[in-house]
């Protein structure tokens, strides 16, 4: 039954207004407590593709925080986890016999996907960045990936760098990609409809070009 709401469920406001933020007015509800739930952020910019490029910025920005206030593990960015998965897989897949060590090295050349795109955006070969990053880490430095700053194939310690990405994050991007993947393969058979429609229009055999 719908009744009148009470003070709590209604809530309250420190302080509304009415303001112009550019050419557009605007209702501003304001709290004074630095513990308020909700926050609002108003982008501001001279061309649509700058407030674009800020609007996803602050987004992975509040995603991050709230992916660390759930898992605060960190691991090194910059392609160093995806070498050192990939060189650990091969190692494993060495161990294994028959189609199975197939299967695990071309799951373990995947990783080096993210790697290959990296080099592509900066304009050097991934072959030879690949090939550096798998010889650093065969001596142990598990923690070496792509420097772009650096001058053509460099590459660096990313903890010492400072360039980290949360664990949740890869976590789960391994989980669904390879999900995904496995659920492609399970696909035996594919049934293509035909298309939508009535019957074919018949030829026009006896009729000139004119008609």
């Amino acid at each position: 039954r719908l009744t009148q709401p009470t003070a709590e469920e209604l809530g309250h406001c420190d302080l509304v207004y009415s303001d112009e933020i550019g050419e557009d007015k605007v209702v501003i509800f304001k709290q004074e407590k630095e513990e308020s739930a909700l926050a609002t952020i108003v982008i501001r910019g001279s061309t649509e593709n700058i407030m674009d490029d800020i609007e996803r910025a602050i987004d992975d920005g509040v995603n991050n925080f709230k992916v660390l206030t759930r898992d605060q593990r960190l691991i090194p960015g910059a392609g160093a986890t995806e070498i050192e998965l990939a060189r650990q897989l091969a190692s494993y897949a060495e161990t294994c016999p028959g189609l199975e060590q197939y299967a695990i090295m071309k799951y373990s050349e995947s990783f080096e996907s993210l790697v290959k795109a990296l080099a592509e955006n900066c304009g050097v070969k991934s072959q030879e960045l690949i090939a550096n990053l798998y010889a650093e880490h065969q001596q142990g430095k598990k923690t070496i990936g792509f420097d772009n700053e650096g001058e053509g194939v460099a590459v660096r310690d990313m903890v010492e760098a400072n360039i980290l990405e949360p664990y949740l994050t890869k976590m789960w991007g391994i989980k669904l990609a390879s999900n995904a993947a496995a659920t492609v393969l399970k696909v035996d058979q594919i049934i293509m409809s035909k298309p939508a429609g009535g019957p074919k229009p018949r030829e026009k055999a006896d009729w000139d070009d004119d008609d």
